[in-house]
């Protein structure tokens, strides 16, 4: 049994490192349909010899984004570059930095990635969030845009039809309070100085 599975293991191995034939390169493709948001699991994605012709520029996915979620939808036999992942939202981040995605009332126009902004909460909110004072208050000052999405859903967060998500990359002692603040009221962006 076990001469078998290392048969196995050797197999895999070799077809793994065997050169794609000439004018194709051996890339991470899409094995399944995989839904916006979901996890990427090794039965999810395999590699494939593509025509180079065919393939993207830059961007192109390794094994290493197992784990992280898929950005968009997924169709089966897509060339998977590390921009459909949330892989690529973490490539930029310091070791002292966190990814928050919150919904925005206020602002949300601004949010072009790479903005430096500063996160506001209503005072229900940043009261919840452990700051008592004004009617509104900065829950986190320099934030970075690093993705701006828009959901056509009613969300609980806001009455609006549409709402904005951003993506940030904040300080993490930042993070709680700005995902506390969200969930008990609007949030609000104004560009850092």
């Amino acid at each position: 049994m076990v001469a078998v599975c290392l048969g196995a293991a050797v197999m895999a191995a070799l077809g793994v490192l065997r050169p794609a034939p000439e004018g194709m390169q051996d890339v991470i493709v899409v094995a399944r349909p995989v839904s916006a948001g979901a996890v990427l699991t090794e039965a999810d994605i395999e590699v494939r010899a593509v025509s180079q012709s065919a393939l993207p520029e830059a961007g192109l996915a390794d094994m290493g984004v197992v784990g992280s979620r898929a950005a968009i939808a997924l169709e089966e036999g897509t060339v998977l570059t590390t921009s459909m992942t949330s892989a690529a939202l973490a490539t930029t981040l310091t070791p002292s930095e966190r990814l928050v995605q919150v919904p925005i009332d206020v602002g949300a126009e601004l949010a072009e990635p790479g903005a430096r902004v500063d996160v506001v909460a209503e005072r229900s909110a940043a009261a919840a969030a452990g700051d008592g004072g004004g009617s509104s208050a900065v829950v986190c000052s320099g934030a970075r845009v690093v993705l701006t999405q828009q959901e056509g859903a009613a969300y609980r967060w806001t009455a609006q039809t549409k709402v904005t998500l951003v993506t940030l990359a904040v300080p993490a002692v930042d993070a709680n309070l700005i995902v506390g603040a969200a969930t008990n009221g609007a949030l609000g962006i104004v560009l850092s100085p």
